[in-house]
């Protein structure tokens, strides 16, 4: 496994600039892959999909 390190204090300049990046970043990959993602999410089970809604965490 790879361990990313991210900078996470920016100036503000910095911190829009990565917003805009994010945001166009998805847009792209919800051009591209928009339509496979919605039939996967419509043919995955719903008892799969409930599990994974019903998770909880304990940090204990």
């Amino acid at each position: 496994m790879r361990i990313l390190k991210i900078t996470t204090h920016w100036t503000t300049e910095e911190a829009d600039c990565m917003f805009q990046f994010l945001d166009d970043f998805k847009e792209a990959r919800w051009q591209c892959h928009g339509e496979d993602i919605v039939q996967m999410y419509k043919t995955t089970p719903d008892e799969q999909r409930a599990g994974n809604e019903e998770r909880t965490f304990d940090d204990e």
